[in-house]
């Protein structure tokens, strides 16, 4: 720091006499704040602006200093006078929160010529609105402010943020009825605060500038409006107008409404094709109003590859994929996407892994989707197994003013054949009293499932905390299993009915997943995960497909374990390839608390705690203490904790995580269960790397 300069080491607002002041909306009102901080006290950007020389007379430490002052945080100087702005923005804060006698003081202290600075608030009494009149002469804007769903209410806190939010509610209402001209800046509230009783007169009414208006001025104030034509235009003509026209809810004839607009803008932009949409009304006669819409072309085509190296459970591979996306396949904005993947993976034991897929979908305007897929897998000492795929799909987006999104598949149809199963993998799997035998012999599934999601994201305030919640269901068999029974099919010998000689499955399966991302500032989140999930198998079934089952661990779970090595229960793997196809469940249980800290705008840091497992629905002799128990399943949960990168390269975002085994239930029996130094906590048994696209929740 200069001579006599202070750095500003902490500023904070704190309220003295009323807890219920919300100090961390106030702390958006100061002028000057410290440096980012990460978990708290580490001001890691101000670390790195300082590591840059001070002497730039060479080029090699010209650069260094660039770069350290562009990817750093230069030091905030205490400034005395923005201290005073602030205490003044905040009084007028407090005010517009009702709190008229309110009161700011600071207290300062410097330590090592660094200054800790709090802003001290004495709230005081709140004042609340003893009456709301509405002074307004135009009967439709009266009705609308005097209805039930008006925001002012006798008795509330004054607030003005309050105010102008009604202000908004009764514009967007007029304006909703084809009142096209009318705007919230019209009306104004007038505040009467003298009554020496801690409580305000509100009167809202036609702002001072609309009664100098003239009379046809007013004349259109006052008039409804109606669509008289509706016009499509396109910089280069990309689109059928039949597309256009059935995402358009502008109607010709009918009354100006701006729910229709909005929701029309939505529409349009979410056709593929489609980069903008501008839409414009220009007044033709007395109150008819021309719509022109104008839509600009985006990218119809892409292609994208990747190439990755994969490790899991101590055998290292190699994959390479590439994806091809025509969103305007026929001229009315159907997406075409198509798709291959392969994979090969050198086993410790010599052998090697081959999996390959091929998929097609084509999703229409109308948001129905068919999807094709082929899928080989080529395992060592295993098997070779191939799963075909199709299915129809119809998605309901969320709506303007809608928090849900729902898709159905209506139906989904997987053919799992297995042409080739070594002698060790059936004895393991496949004997006749293996109750595992049913998940990998050849199976047809016939289901129909349900995906719904819910949030309370905002985009318009995407600094402000919200909820994420998603429901699945699935269900397969049920209908191939009353035709079978009424018209009498063949059995095989495990007593299931045949669809072309081949046993169909039959269950049930339900998840749950609930997240909410708490944004404490626009740098530091603290995200917490819950998800529970059965399946269920009954009739038709005595176990559920194995690709059905669910699996602990991997980049997305418990992040200690890599994917497909956790559970069921106390089990416990050995590494080898037999016993991974063993540890698979019926019920899953993941928990998951993650801090994220962006440092720089491509750069963020995080630290995650992971609970959870999976089970089976009955114990199992080739799953030995995989069961769930309501009196011992909470001790097998399995604990995780770890740190992480994320690299924000815009079209996706790159993750690595470190995860450490805290609690391993595979390990119980020998009481070192819990991984710490005294039980061998080990690099290669306790600690593995992720890598990933995208977030894990």
């Amino acid at each position: 720091m200069p001579e006599g300069k202070y750095l500003l080491n902490k500023a904070q607002v704190k309220c003295v006499d009323d807890k219920t002041v919300p100090t961390s909306t106030l702390r958006n009102y100061l002028r000057q704040r410290q440096n980012t901080e990460i978990l708290g006290f580490w001001k890691l950007q101000l670390d790195i602006y300082n590591t840059a020389p001070l002497d730039t007379t060479t080029k090699s430490n010209r650069r260094l200093a660039r770069n350290a002052k562009k990817m750093g945080e230069a030091p905030v100087v205490y400034d005395s006078e923005l201290t005073e702005i602030s205490m003044q923005q905040l009084r007028q804060q407090m005010n517009n929160m009702g709190y008229f006698q309110a009161e700011v003081d600071t207290s300062v202290t410097i330590k090592k010529r660094k200054v800790n600075l709090t802003y001290l608030v004495t709230a005081h009494q709140p004042y609340t609105i003893r009456r709301y009149e509405v002074d307004i002469p135009n009967e439709a804007v009266r009705a609308i402010a005097t209805n039930e769903r008006c925001l002012i209410k006798e008795g509330a806190q004054f607030s003005t943020a309050t105010m102008d939010e009604e202000r908004a509610r009764i514009a967007t209402a007029l304006r909703n009825r084809g009142y096209f001209y009318f705007e919230k800046s019209m009306l104004e509230f007038t505040a009467d605060s003298s009554l020496n009783s801690h409580q305000v007169d509100i009167r809202i009414h036609p702002a001072p500038f609309v009664e100098h208006l003239d009379s046809a001025a007013l004349a259109q104030l006052r008039k409804r409006y109606y669509i008289r034509e509706v016009s499509y235009k396109m910089d280069k003509p990309f689109l059928r107008k039949s597309a256009l026209r059935r995402a358009c809810r502008i109607k010709e004839g009918g009354r100006y409404a701006e729910w229709r607009v909005e929701r029309t803008y939505a529409r349009m932009n979410a056709l593929a094709p489609v980069k903008y949409v501008d839409i414009a009304f220009t007044p033709v006669g007395d109150t008819l109003l021309d719509c022109s819409i104008t839509v600009s072309r985006g990218r119809l085509n892409s292609v994208a590859a990747e190439v990755e190296g994969t490790y899991s459970a101590g055998d290292w591979g190699i994959a390479a994929g590439v994806n091809y996306s025509n969103k305007n396949i026929f001229k009315g904005a159907e997406v075409l996407s198509l798709g291959a993947r392969a994979s090969y993976e050198w086993r410790a034991n010599g052998g090697r892994a081959i999996e390959a897929k091929a998929e097609a979908g084509l999703l229409f305007p109308s948001n129905v989707k068919v999807n094709i897929a082929y899928n080989y897998q080529q395992r060592p000492d295993e098997y070779t197994r191939t799963i075909a795929n199709a299915g129809l799909s119809y998605i309901i987006p969320r709506r303007p003013g809608s928090r849900w999104t729902h898709q159905f598949n209506l139906i989904d149809i997987n053919y799992i054949y297995l042409p080739w199963v070594s002698e060790q993998f059936k004895k393991e799997f496949m004997d006749r009293s293996s109750v595992l035998k049913a998940s990998y012999e050849n199976h047809f599934i016939l289901d129909w499932s349900y995906t719904g999601t819910f949030t309370t994201y905002n985009a318009r305030n995407p600094n402000r905390s919200y909820l994420q919640l998603s429901l699945y269901a699935e269900t397969a068999g049920n209908a191939l299993y009353g035709l079978s029974a009424a018209a009498g099919f063949q059995k095989n010998d495990d007593g299931s009915y045949m669809l072309w000689r081949i046993p169909f499955a039959q269950y049930a399966k339900g998840d749950i997943n609930f997240t909410y991302h708490g944004i404490i500032t626009p740098k530091h989140h603290l995200v917490g995960h819950i998800g529970i999930g059965a399946i269920v198998p009954y009739l038709n079934s005595e176990v559920v497909p194995f690709q059905k089952r669910y699996f602990g661990g991997g980049a997305n779970g418990i992040r200690g374990w890599q994917a497909r090595t956790l559970g069921p229960g106390t089990f416990r793997g050995n590494g080898s390839s037999l016993v991974y196809d063993k540890q698979a469940g019926d019920i899953r249980l993941d928990m998951n608390i993650e801090y994220r800290y962006k440092v720089l705008s491509f750069l963020e840091l995080a630290a995650f705690l992971d609970a959870g497992n999976i089970w089976t629905i009955r114990e199992y002799d080739e799953q030995p203490g995989g069961a769930f128990l309501f009196d011992e399943f909470y001790k097998q949960i399995a604990w995780s904790y770890g740190v992480g990168v994320r690299f924000d390269l815009s079209i996706l975002i790159f993750r690595v995580d470190f995860g450490v085994k805290l609690h391993d239930p595979s390990r119980i029996a020998e009481g070192k269960q819990w991984r710490t130094a005294p039980n061998g906590l080990g690099w290669k048994d306790d600690m593995t790397f992720h890598f990933a696209i995208g977030y894990p929740f």
